[in-house]
């Protein structure tokens, strides 16, 4: 992601409208040489001190909804590109578009898609949700308890990928086998993740269980995933302590095995995972020249504004060097 993207929303600031007036003054002044460009540079750098320090402010100061456009769900922050109601939302992209519709309380519950989302971080090009949990249970006669959505669980979006370096794919279960396919560059994509095992005493707790717990690493642009979870005999050797078998993608530092999930992972029906929400693979200075580009005019004021940073230091060097050799 473009970290640069973050201050598009930042160039209202009193700093930035101090440095458009003092160009005016001193354009009309007539100052010339090195005063002007020296102040030209002090303002430069005051404006994208303001950029940075703004970035570290507090999620309620930034990142911000447009102008007239709600900015919560409940207690979530929903900061653009992301909005609530049409013309709030990054245009013409309806993954941007977050439904904040009541739960069965009466409570305000912010939604991507059939997902609660907890948290959207502009710098970050994050978005954090509760995707479900893929389970698939029998009972001890070997007949399946579970609905075909619950053993088949899907997540279909056409621009948000998952966050490859945040999650991991679980498959949990001794008698377990589980599927994770999507698309990556759009072409589709299978892998699997098998756990067998016949009593609970070689089950060992810990990170990177691999008895009763089968644990790998998400593949890199995955998206439109389908997870689903299977047992190879319907649990029939594994049922006094293990009855379900258990699929899903999860927050990898919110995850370590435990014994106790082969029987109580059936009530986790969410579980936090972690989408990459920005646009695109591209280079920033390949992307920064698109009219499609998400900052559209904001990111050309931001690039004016650097680039007449860099000019002004270049400026300065050059007469540093070239004044002595006058004066010889």
């Amino acid at each position: 992601m473009c970290i640069v993207e973050s201050f598009c929303l930042l160039l209202k600031s009193p700093a930035y409208t101090k440095f458009t007036k003092l160009n005016d003054l001193l354009r009309n002044s007539g100052a010339i040489g090195f005063h002007r460009m020296l102040l030209q540079l002090t303002w430069a750098g005051v404006i994208l001190s303001n950029m940075a320090a703004a970035a570290k402010a507090t999620a309620i100061a930034f990142p911000s909804a447009l102008p007239n456009c709600p900015d919560k769900c409940g207690e979530i922050q929903i900061p653009y590109p992301f909005g609530l109601t049409e013309g709030c939302y990054l245009k013409g992209i309806t993954s941007f578009f977050i439904n904040c519709t009541p739960n069965s309380k009466g409570e305000p519950l912010p939604l991507t898609g059939n997902v609660i989302v907890t948290n959207i971080s502009i710098i970050q090009g994050r978005i954090d949700i509760l995707m479900y949990n893929t389970i698939d249970c029998y009972n001890e006669l070997g007949t399946r308890l579970s609905y075909k959505w619950e053993w088949q669980r899907r997540l279909y979006n056409l621009i948000f990928t998952i966050f490859e370096t945040q999650n991991t794919f679980v498959a949990v279960g001794c008698d377990t086998y589980a599927y994770l396919n999507g698309f990556q560059n759009d072409q589709p994509f299978s892998i699997g993740c098998l756990s067998r095992c016949q009593n609970i005493s070689n089950v060992v707790n810990g990170k990177f269980s691999r008895i009763g717990c089968c644990q790998i690493q998400i593949p890199g642009g995955l998206k439109n995933i389908t997870l689903e979870a299977y047992s190879f005999k319907k649990q029939s050797f594994v049922f006094d302590f293990n009855p379900c078998s258990y699929a899903f993608i999860i927050r990898e530092d919110e995850f370590k095995f435990s014994s106790v999930y082969l029987t109580t992972l059936r009530n986790n029906k969410t579980l936090p995972m972690v989408l990459d929400w920005t646009i695109g693979s591209e280079k920033c200075d390949l992307a920064w020249n698109k009219s499609s580009y998400i900052c559209g005019e904001n990111m050309l004021k931001i690039r004016s504004v650097l680039s007449t940073r860099a000019s002004i230091e270049i400026q300065l060097k050059e007469e540093a060097v070239i004044k002595p050799s006058k004066q010889r």
